[in-house]
Parts: structure tokens; C-alpha cells; sequence
């Protein structure tokens, strides 16, 4: 499920959330990020939050990437893709590895001001075999090598772009 939410404001999230935030073992970011992440610990839903500006064609699209493609990823480092793994692409190029982390390109930045949030289910033992392949132990693929319930994908996009209504303006 995907749904766009214009005209944001990035800022710091509310106290309580900052707060719900901390005791979860995260450390708050900024008001979009933190939702995403209130929305995973409330509802075990992942979530992605890329930058609206930055979907290049103005399209998503689910598939598997070329063997060997270099992708950097939101902490930084390049990696170099395997045939197998999922990526979130838009009409270009790759700009999140799906279920595990997102692209540096794609991410919510302060300037940042229309959304795109991604929620999805992705089969548990890919995503298992992209998280270790690529050494990435996060709370997505945590969530989703566990089974996440398909179920709820739908009702937490909804969820947090409610949220991103209220605290984003």
C-alpha cells in the first residue's frame, strides 16, 4: 500500500512520542521518521517514508535488481546488490532494499515536504536471506523474517499518514 502526504512540516515529533520513542530503544529523529517508527512498535507494521521529490518517473515499482548493482544505503555504505534481492525502485534506479533498509537517495531529509509511505509485505525468507547477505539487523526485517500480518498493511499506511496529518501539518 502506498499513499502520498503533501505539504509536511519537519520538525521535531511531539514529547509523548519522543518519549514512547525512547522507551522502545530508539532514539527520535525527526516528527516523519518518528511516525514511521511509532507505527512499526504500535502495530509490528513496518513502514518507509521516502521523499516524494526524489521518486524519479513519479513511479514505484517492486523488483529485483540486476546482479551487481551498487546501491548505497541510508547508513552510508555501498553495496553491491544480488539478483535476488527485492528492491523498492522508482522508473530509474533503485532506492530502497525492500523489507531490510532504505537508499540514502530516497530518505526524508529536513527539506523534505511531500511524503511517500510504503507499507508492504514481503515473503519472510527473502527478506531473512537480503538481511544476511548484506549484514543488516534492523526492526524491518526483524518484523518481516517473523511473518508480519498482511492484514494490517493497509490500516497502518492509513495510520500514519493520520499521524502525519496531525503532528506534520
Amino acid at each position: 500500500a502506498g499513499i502520498t502526504v503533501k505539504d509536511c512540516k519537519i520538525g521535531p515529533s511531539p514529547e509523548w512520542m519522543q518519549n514512547y520513542l525512547r522507551a522502545a530503544g530508539i532514539n527520535p529523529k525527526n516528527n516523519l521518521v518518528d511516525i514511521t517508527n511509532f507505527v512499526l512498535f504500535e502495530l509490528g507494521q513496518p513502514l518507509h517514508a521516502f521523499d516524494a521529490d526524489k521518486i524519479e518517473g513519479g513511479k514505484i515499482v517492486v523488483r529485483n535488481c540486476e546482479e551487481g548493482t551498487e546501491f548505497v544505503t541510508l547508513d552510508g555504505v555501498e553495496r553491491t546488490l544480488s539478483a535476488a534481492d527485492l528492491m523498492i525502485a522508482n522508473t530509474v534506479k533503485p532506492m530502497c532494499l525492500a523489507g531490510v533498509f532504505g537508499g540514502e537517495e530516497s530518505g526524508v531529509t529536513e527539506t523534505t515536504v511531500d511524503v511517500f509511505l510504503e507499507s508492504a509485505y514481503f515473503n519472510p525468507v527473502s527478506i531473512r536471506k537480503s538481511s544476511k547477505r548484506h549484514t543488516l539487523k534492523t526492526d524491518a526485517p526483524f518484523r518481516y523474517e517473523r511473518g508480519a500480518d498482511p492484514l494490517v498493511v493497509e490500516y497502518a499506511a492509513k495510520r500514519a499518514a493520520l499521524l502525519i496529518q496531525e503532528i506534520a501539518g
